[in-house]
């Protein structure tokens, strides 16, 4: 009996990808054995891909007829592959996946299943380690394909085509045969006909090494992504424009995957070595540029500034994606203990409007004499240019009254019996300077 158990997906309704060939007639034979026993739900979906003519129409009539052999419900599609391809100006086989991944989630959906069957077995996932590592992968790319990855469910990964194989023709089952597979016009076919065919030769088992090494690195790289989910909620902090990041004496390896995680997986590792060291600014994409700042790296998307909007005196008044200020009367009493928290004059205030910096705005500092730029003022106060766009300001005209955080105006120390209390809230990735 093939190394196959349908335990992690007890109870779940599974939806099997059924290409006609011995894999998924195999994978489709064992989930049936599966369904019959009160394990689990089961349906099929069938992709004709539109490369092989007349034979691709025989392998939907193939797997009709197994399914309907099986009592199992079955979804067929159909796609033209070859002008898709040709269209968007995409790989023939990259194009073929994602049609056949698209059509495959559609059926899900439809049949309410919890996921999608795949008959990838141990020596696809020899393939895949190998063309990945080929190509320079790192832990991640060595992790291969694993059982069990979102929707997708991979039973067979223990298992090799000759035990499959095996397998069918011990129950009398025939399958279909792809003619495309056999021609090494395709950087897998190459290696599934003739880069592994001679490692065999000179490494017997290596397909079962390489899925095990895939194993084992699944092991470590699960081990690695809980150290990298500590150290980024110890070093990074959401803000207004993206993420800052505290560099210092952080070990390399954990700092970019960090880094992998906050950019995005498709953050080449060229980008990544240099972000690691970066002291100036560096565009990783269009919409992402990340400016270094002491030990503080910020990752910076697009900002446009929010409306300025007038401040709301007896109530709340929202800056979108920034901010919330609340005023409400207030003994005049100053409030020392908390950067985001004042009892200012409200004669001053009034008028006033809560937005962000602008060009030309001045402020005179508590206790200084004349006015400077708020520019100057925020290099004084050393911050972080990355943060300065978006501290929070109640401003009139462009005399700024409180710079949120920093510090407010002489125009605004109390003068007389009234004052207001203003407190300001960040939204979840506001801008604390």
């Amino acid at each position: 009996m093939l190394n196959f158990s349908p335990e992690p997906v007890r109870g779940r309704h599974v939806l099997a990808a059924l290409s006609g060939g011995a894999d998924s007639v195999a994978l489709l034979l064992l989930l049936c054995r599966a369904r019959d026993e009160g394990i689990l739900t089961l349906s099929a979906a069938h992709f004709d891909h539109g490369i092989r003519g007349a034979e691709s129409r025989a392998d939907a009539e193939f797997c009709q007829a197994l399914c309907r052999e099986r009592d199992v419900p079955l979804f067929l599609g159909k796609g033209d592959v070859p002008a898709a391809a040709q269209f968007l100006g995409e790989g023939l086989e990259s194009c073929a996946r994602r049609l056949r991944y698209d059509f495959l989630n559609r059926c899900a959906k439809i049949a309410g299943a919890d996921c999608i069957a795949l008959a990838h077995h141990q020596d696809d996932q020899a393939e895949t380690v190998l063309m990945h590592l080929l190509r320079g992968a790192g832990l991640a790319g060595a992790c291969g394909m694993r059982p069990l990855s979102g929707l997708l469910y991979r039973p067979l990964l223990g298992v090799s085509k000759s035990e499959i194989i095996a397998f069918l023709q011990k129950q009398g089952q025939s399958w279909r045969e792809d003619s495309t597979n056999q021609t090494p016009d395709t950087p897998r076919n190459t290696l599934r006909l003739t880069l592994l065919p001679e490692m065999e030769k000179t490494f017997p088992g290596a397909s079962r090494a390489l899925a095990r090494y895939a194993a084992n690195v699944q092991a470590d790289q699960d081990l690695l992504e809980k150290y990298t989910d500590a150290f980024l909620r110890e070093r990074a902090r959401p803000f207004y424009r993206g993420w800052a990041l505290h560099r210092k004496e952080a070990e390399p390896a954990l700092l970019r995957r960090a880094l992998l995680r906050l950019c995005g997986p498709e953050t080449s590792s060229e980008t990544l070595e240099r972000l690691l060291t970066l002291e100036t600014a560096l565009d990783v994409r269009k919409d992402l540029r990340a400016e270094a700042w002491g030990e503080e790296l910020y990752l910076l998307s697009p900002f446009v500034p929010p409306e300025e909007v007038p401040l709301n005196l007896s109530g709340e008044t929202v800056l979108p994606g920034i901010c919330t200020v609340r005023c409400a009367p207030w003994p005049p009493e100053p409030e020392k203990m908390q950067k985001e928290i004042q009892v200012l004059d409200p004669t001053a205030l009034t008028g006033a409007v809560l937005r962000t910096r602008r060009q030309g705005d001045r402020i005179h500092p508590l206790g200084m004499k004349g006015t400077k730029s708020l520019s100057d003022y925020m290099t004084d106060l050393k911050i972080p240019r990355p943060l300065r766009d978006g501290v929070p300001l109640i401003a009139r005209g462009n005399t700024v009254l409180w710079a949120v955080g920093l510090g407010v105006s002489q125009d605004c120390a109390l003068k007389g019996d009234a004052a207001v209390r203003l407190e300001c809230k960040y939204f979840t990735g506001g801008c604390k300077a």
